[in-house]
């Protein structure tokens, strides 16, 4: 098989190399997967990087989130056989024909789903959905805040929030971005190279302000957020695109008695220090059946923005870190990838 491997962290154009690999064979309570599609994100290139929360060990091959069929499996694994279709958070091993992997981090997705589909919501949608369902418990009828509203997690949460009964505001930067917003069923669209968020959200709400705010952004966006929360809104944090970890200030909280949190989908991966994905099985796979019930109920529509081949990662890389592509950035596999 062919892979994408890191022998050493920095820029990843500079850092990674296309390789030939022996398939994998499986142990106990472990799966082969033949990748089909895995998803390409501003996280891979942290990792790569080696910037990422955690650092996984050299050399490694990228992308932690998956969709294919399984090859094979080890001793002990009931909970997948070889042909099913499956979407995996895995730690490592997606850049790669195939990627061995935990059993308990695949997932089983029904056979008419695309692969590209899986590969996003193995992570972005269950991002979302855990953010705003588990963390935020938003509710039919509130208001809802999102940034980066064309991104992968961006869209997702736009959709969850609809199929949860909330009216969403996104926002986004450009006509093409804010056009992405609006097809993901997004109520109103602020473009924010044209116009202050704050001060819109004001005039949509009528000067209520929104009761949850979506934040991957952070820096200043976060504050003015919190500016734009109602009395007893919710700030969610997920994510720093814009590089800067805010401070956030605690006399608006008091005064307005505003919650808030973060949602990090990775602890209950094991991802966090010390962390184990084997005492979180049933967490994930509830924020994963939540998701999928939405999917088979009409309710999300994941969106392959762009999709490359496994030589053209470093493209692919690219194109996210300089926001190009709306939804989901993926690599899809040939046959000369086996």
């Amino acid at each position: 098989m062919r892979a994408i491997v890191v022998h050493k962290y920095g820029p990843h154009r500079d850092v990674t190399s296309l390789e030939n690999f022996p398939i994998p064979e499986p142990g106990p309570g472990q799966v082969v997967v033949r990748n089909k599609a895995v998803g390409v994100s501003f996280g891979m290139s942290l990792a790569i990087a080696g910037k990422y929360q955690r650092k996984t060990p050299l050399p490694f091959v990228p992308a932690t989130e998956a969709a294919g069929i399984i090859h094979s499996v080890g001793p002990g694994v009931t909970r997948v056989a070889p042909g099913d279709h499956v979407m995996c958070n895995v730690d490592q091993g997606g850049a790669g024909g195939f990627n061995l992997t935990e059993a308990i981090c695949c997932h089983k997705i029904p056979k008419e789903m695309d692969f590209g589909a899986g590969a996003m919501i193995v992570l972005s949608y269950n991002t979302s959905y855990g953010a705003l369902v588990r963390r935020a418990n938003l509710k039919a009828g509130e208001t809802l805040l999102i940034h980066g509203a064309a991104g992968a997690v961006g869209t997702a949460a736009i959709e969850i929030g609809k199929a949860l009964g909330a009216t969403v505001i996104a926002v986004a930067g450009g006509e093409k971005h804010c056009e992405t917003a609006h097809k993901h069923g997004a109520d109103h669209v602020i473009d924010h190279r044209q116009q202050e968020f704050r001060e819109r959200v004001l005039e949509i709400t009528n000067g209520r302000g929104v009761d949850v705010v979506y934040d991957s952004i952070g820096g200043d966006v976060t504050h003015q957020s919190i500016r734009s929360l109602t009395w007893e809104g919710r700030l969610l944090t997920i994510g720093y695109a814009c590089g800067e970890i805010p401070k956030i200030p605690a006399n608006l909280l008091l005064l307005k008695n505003i919650s808030a949190m973060g949602f990090n989908l990775g602890h209950f991966f094991g991802w966090s220090p010390g962390g184990k994905r084997a005492d979180y099985v049933e967490v994930v796979d509830e924020i994963t059946a939540g998701v999928l019930k939405l999917y088979t109920e009409g309710k999300i529509k994941p969106e392959v923005g762009a999709s490359f081949t496994l030589p053209e990662l470093n493209e692919a890389l690219d194109a996210v870190l300089e926001r190009k592509v709306d939804g989901k950035c993926v690599i899809t596999f040939g046959e000369d990838d086996y």
